[in-house]
């Protein structure tokens, strides 16, 4: 049963705790990635544990007129869901381990536990903005999801299947859109791919707002090249934006998608963030046993698109 480590405190600082004035001012927090792909998602709230949709297609059923009756083919739905995937936290905290060190200024004589201000730090400060990274950077756009077994190690990326896996599977089933000649994001010509990419967007779809998501080092490459072309008179590079020339469309930076060389356009409306109607992602339940307190949480989560005929990727087809 793991507990807070305060090893190096105690190697560094001594076993004991001397008030000199140490408040939570002095520990120093590293930034976090926080949670960034779901604002540019259409939220979804739902108690169901799957999100079920359906588009209808029909055909040409304009004719030439006769007097025979040739009735067209009347259509169908093709059905679409998202599933829903439960996700928790499960921490263990020993208060007292923090009782004789520099830390002591989070402890408390309150006898339970779970009142000393040591919990609320850690919440407010370490807990909440390490769960919005972990989805971030780790299932959003990578997540793909194993049912966890018993004994096992279990890692964030196993919660769910993320956008990428929702773009291969649907490259791979011929629902979505392959944009073809474009390869692999490089930054050196990202600003022709994406252009070049947008040019392939049915007619229809033209005078739609897409996003055109990426990973942010192809969205500061796409930048830079706008600025090298030389035919903007611009005053400062705060002018620039990740607007897509000629096109109601524009870039989009997930840090979700890390380092990847993939592209994906689809309507913001179309890429979905399916939860449910309460979300408890960041509300905690708090046990306290004997000495030991345990934080915890859990709640339904799910990613994907509307309409797979309505995103263009420059991921290819994988063999199984």
């Amino acid at each position: 049963m793991a507990s807070v480590s305060i090893s190096e405190l105690v190697k560094a600082f001594g076993a004991y705790y001397i008030d000199s004035g140490q408040n939570m001012k002095n520990i120093l927090r590293m930034l976090t990635q926080g949670s960034v792909t779901p604002s540019y998602m259409s939220q979804v709230k739902t108690n169901d544990s799957v999100f079920r949709m359906a588009t209808y297609a029909l055909g040409e059923i304009v004719q030439p007129f006769t007097k025979d009756w040739n009735p067209s083919d009347p259509g169908k739905f093709i059905p679409n869901e998202i599933q829903k995937r439960k996700i928790k936290i499960d921490l263990d905290v020993y208060p007292d381990d923090i009782d004789d060190s520099w830390a002591g200024f989070l402890a408390s004589s309150n006898l339970a536990k779970k009142d000393w201000p040591l919990i609320k730090f850690l919440i407010e400060n370490y807990i909440i903005p390490r769960i919005q990274q972990d989805m971030e950077t780790q299932v959003y756009y990578n997540g793909v999801y194993k049912a966890p077994v018993s004994g096992q190690p279990k890692v964030a990326k196993d919660v769910m299947d993320g956008i990428e896996k929702c773009l291969q599977t649907g490259v791979n089933k011929g629902t979505v859109n392959i944009l073809t000649g474009i390869g692999v994001l490089s930054k050196a010509t990202v600003l022709d791919q994406v252009e070049a990419a947008i040019d392939q967007i049915s007619d229809i779809y033209q005078g739609t707002e897409m996003i055109v998501c990426m990973a942010p080092v192809f969205a500061r490459a796409y930048l830079r090249d706008k600025r090298s072309q030389g035919v903007y008179q611009l005053s400062s590079d705060k002018n620039l934006n990740l607007g897509i020339d000629f096109s109601p469309n524009r870039v989009v930076p997930l840090p979700s998608m890390g380092a990847s060389t993939d592209m994906f356009i689809t309507p913001k409306a179309n890429l979905l963030h399916v939860t449910d109607k309460t979300m408890n992602k960041e509300t905690f339940k708090i046990e306290e046993s004997k000495r030991c307190v345990s934080i915890l949480t859990d709640w339904h989560e799910g990613v994907g698109f509307g309409i797979d005929e309505v995103v263009w990727t420059n991921k290819v087809k994988t063999t199984v």
